[in-house]
């Protein structure tokens, strides 16, 4: 099992999605998403996307029609630093 640290920036939008009522069911799947990330950072399903250009993983989040993302990387520790989590482009 894998510590997940979080960006400013990622901790924020959590933080604010949780706060929203109308985000209920995202905020739901994106816990689901974060809980098998650190449950296991190795599985196939938390390494769908990855994106080169920035060196980073993502977890594409589906909810309400919309795709958000988490991007995340592990670091030497044994933890997984989560450094976005934003609606996909």
């Amino acid at each position: 099992m894998a510590q997940l640290l979080f960006s400013e920036q990622a901790d924020e939008m959590l933080t604010a999605l949780e706060s929203d009522a109308t985000r209920r069911e995202l905020v739901g799947r994106l816990h689901q998403e974060l809980d098998q990330l650190e449950a296991d950072p190795g599985a196939s399903a938390c390494r769908r996307r990855r994106y080169s250009n920035i060196g980073v993983w993502g977890i594409p989040v589906h909810s309400q029609g919309e795709e958000w993302l988490i991007l995340w990387e592990p670091d030497e520790r044994d933890a997984v630093v989560v450094y976005a989590i934003t609606s996909a482009p």
